[in-house]
């Protein structure tokens, strides 16, 4: 699923939320992070909160074509690792 809007921040996490609940419906769950240029935390915790959810239901998580910017806001946050980029 290709993301639209830049930023993912707590003002879009809402929106995105009802979106990731039918996206579970799938078989895997790819996020592409092409247009995303702005992320917080709140937007990272709903992140792992829903490649958690695709573990426990054996589905494929995957975020790909993530920015310098956007891989150096996860690995500060030390969250790199736990999302898997």
């Amino acid at each position: 699923m290709l993301l639209e809007n830049s930023n993912f921040t707590i003002y879009e996490v809402e929106e995105l939320k009802g979106i990731f609940e039918k996206l579970l419906e799938e078989s895997e769950v790819i996020l592409d992070f092409t247009n995303i240029s702005k992320i917080d935390m709140s937007a990272i915790q709903l992140l792992i909160s829903l490649k958690q959810t695709c573990e426990k239901q054996n589905k494929k998580f995957e975020i790909k074509n993530i920015n310098d910017e956007i891989l150096d806001s996860l690995n500060l946050s030390g969250t790199s690792f736990i999302l898997g980029v």
